[in-house]
């Protein structure tokens, strides 16, 4: 990935091996660096890449069967993340007065989405794919 620039697009397919979440996450810190976003945006484009990546291995793999595309695009200031996988479309609660949930588990859309300048879902056919991005901060 040297050189990578502003309008480079990057894809990988992701397998269901545990070190494959953690590899998406890097390629994330990379791009991010890469393409001038700070250290605490591409903390929080980490998370984000590790939270969606979560939802598709728990929501989208059919009888242990997983397979999703991730991709990273970055165009002048924004870096949109996707994950494309198998399944129905969910619901994204917009609400900001909506009950934080309690418990262990359940929050990471409402994450994704304070964190991401804009989040959408995005069906076809069989597939559902999250969109997600960010703009560069000024610092």
């Amino acid at each position: 990935m040297n050189g990578l620039s502003e309008g480079t697009y990057r894809e990988i397919l992701i397998i269901n091996k545990p070190d494959d979440i953690a590899l998406a996450m890097e390629t994330t810190r990379t791009i991010a660096a890469q393409t001038g976003f700070s250290e605490h945006d591409s903390i929080l484009l980490q998370l984000v890449t590790e939270e969606a990546c979560m939802n598709a291995f728990e929501h989208g793999c059919p009888a242990g069967n997983c397979r999703f595309k991730i991709t990273w695009q970055v165009e002048s200031d924004t870096m949109e993340i996707t994950v494309c996988q198998n399944g129905e479309a969910f619901e994204l609660h917009n609400d900001p007065a909506s009950p934080v949930k309690v418990g262990s588990r359940g929050r990471g859309l409402v994450l994704i989405q304070g964190i991401m300048d804009e989040v959408r879902l995005i069906p076809s056919g069989a597939y559902v794919t999250l969109s997600m991005r960010r703009r560069r901060r000024v610092t």
